[in-house]
Parts: structure tokens; sequence; C-alpha cells
């Protein structure tokens, strides 16, 4: 029975909340290891220690982050695309964390490589060259995250091989610089607000409502896209 009205409103806004918390309660459960890492991480003070932290959890993230991460986004874009689908989230992202645990690895791997070389040359350039190249790096950054959400909402959307879902997502960053702005902001602020306002609430929401966002940005994007190559196909033939 479909509910009418203000019941109904609050009814699709309980259900979106809780979709969005289970899948981010999933998510933060298959990071564990990397969220204990970090926290270790945060409250070490030897150097050694923290150099040790730092890279258990770089060979942890392709195996652990970016897996759980491309089947948070996949259970969101089954969620957004199949509204009244009432598949379990649970089961939804089991199935997408098996179907693209491969190329979710060997993507984070080459991710993962990427954020490495940026942070040691930032130290570098900024350290050694000049500290106004902070500001060039702080442009680099926001970008990468945009090209990263991206990478994860094609990996899940389109069927393509993995250098040319890079590809595609960095084309995406740059084509569409509204997009990216949006998703690139909101994205931080999102992160900022959750680890230095409502800390409490990372495990319930900070992964999945960036990968909403992201993914729904993407999909419109996308949909319009689909759309216009249709229509200008339609108008040669």
């Amino acid at each position: 029975m479909e509910l009418d009205g203000l019941a109904g409103k609050v009814y699709k806004v309980t259900e979106w909340l809780m979709m969005i918390v289970v899948t981010n309660l999933l998510w933060f459960l298959f990071n564990m290891p990397i969220a204990y890492l970090t926290f270790m991480l945060l409250v070490v003070d030897d150097l050694r220690e923290v150099m040790a932290f730092s890279v258990y959890i770089l060979i942890l993230v392709p195996f652990l982050f970016f897996p759980s991460t491309t089947a948070m986004f996949g259970t969101l874009r089954h969620k957004i695309i199949n509204a009244d689908d009432d598949t379990s989230i649970l089961k939804l992202f089991i199935t997408n964390w098996k179907a693209n645990y491969v190329r979710s690895m060997l993507g984070g791997s080459i991710f993962t490589l990427l954020w490495i070389i940026l942070v040691v040359d930032y130290f570098f350039f900024v350290n050694q060259v000049n500290e106004n190249f902070m500001y060039v790096f702080m442009l680099i950054v926001f970008f990468l995250i945009v090209i990263t959400l991206h990478f994860f909402s094609v990996t899940v959307h389109v069927h393509t091989k993995l250098f040319q879902a890079i590809k595609n997502a960095i084309i995406i960053c740059f084509v569409n610089p509204l997009l990216t702005i949006i998703i690139g902001i909101i994205s931080l602020v999102i992160i900022y607000c959750s680890f230095q306002i409502t800390t409490f609430l990372i495990p319930f929401f900070l992964g999945s409502l960036i990968a909403y966002i992201a993914f729904y940005g993407f999909y419109r994007f996308f949909t319009k896209m689909v759309k216009t190559i249709s229509i200008t196909s339609e108008k040669v033939n």
C-alpha cells in the first residue's frame, strides 16, 4: 500500500536514510582494518610507527577500500535506478563486491600509486622548491578526488575495460566542469564536517552520502549524454 501526502513523504525520507545508513555501515565494516589502522596512525607519536601504519594502510587500500567502495556505489546505483526493487541492501552489496572485486583491486592499485606519487611530490615541491606549490597540489587533489569518484560510477554502470574506465572518468571530470565542482565541493564539505564536527556519524553517513551524490550526478550526466548522442544519430540517419 502506497502512502500519500505527508505520511508518504516521511516514509520515503525514512527509507532513503535507512538505505544510506545500512550501506555505509556495510562499507565501514568491510573497511574496519583500515579504520583501525587510521585511528592508530592518529594517536601514535613515534615517526617509525607513523610510517609503519601508513604502509599497512596503503597495502590494504586496493584490497579492501576500493572493492568495498565499488560495492557501495553498485548498491546505491541499483537503488537509484530501481527505486521500487525490494532486494536487500546486504545482498546487493555482497553481489557487487564479488562481481567487481578483481577489477576494483587492480584499479585501486593504480589510483593508490597515483596518490602516493602525489603526496611525495607535494612534500618535495612544497618543502624543497616553493611553498606556493601547495595551491597547485590542492587543485590536483580536488580533481583526483572527483576522478576517483567517477571511476567508481563508471565501473558499476558501464561495461568497459579497466583503462577505458579510468580514461572515461578523466574525460567526464573535465568535460563537465560544473558537475566536477559540485561533486568535489560537496564531497570535501562532507569529509570536513565528518571529521571536524560530527565524527560519531562517520560509520553511518560518510561514504554512502558522498557515493550517492557522486553517482546521482554522474547518472544524470550520463543519461543526458546518451540521449543527446541518440538524437544526433537519428538526425544524421
